[in-house]
């Protein structure tokens, strides 16, 4: 099955990416998840490199 292109009203398809960042609240979420991931890995980077006494 084919999937559904979304088109504009001269028949143009409109690009994935394009629809993608047209959904404000995707995005959000996106930079959110982004952000968490970074900061709990470069704490975890930073906790394990710690020397050992």
């Amino acid at each position: 099955m084919k999937p559904t292109m979304t088109t504009t009203d001269s028949g143009a398809e409109i690009p994935f990416m394009q629809r993608l960042y047209n959904r404000i609240w995707l995005l959000a979420v996106a930079s959110l998840v982004f952000f968490a991931v970074s900061y709990v890995a470069w704490g975890l980077i930073d906790v394990l490199t710690l020397p050992t006494v």
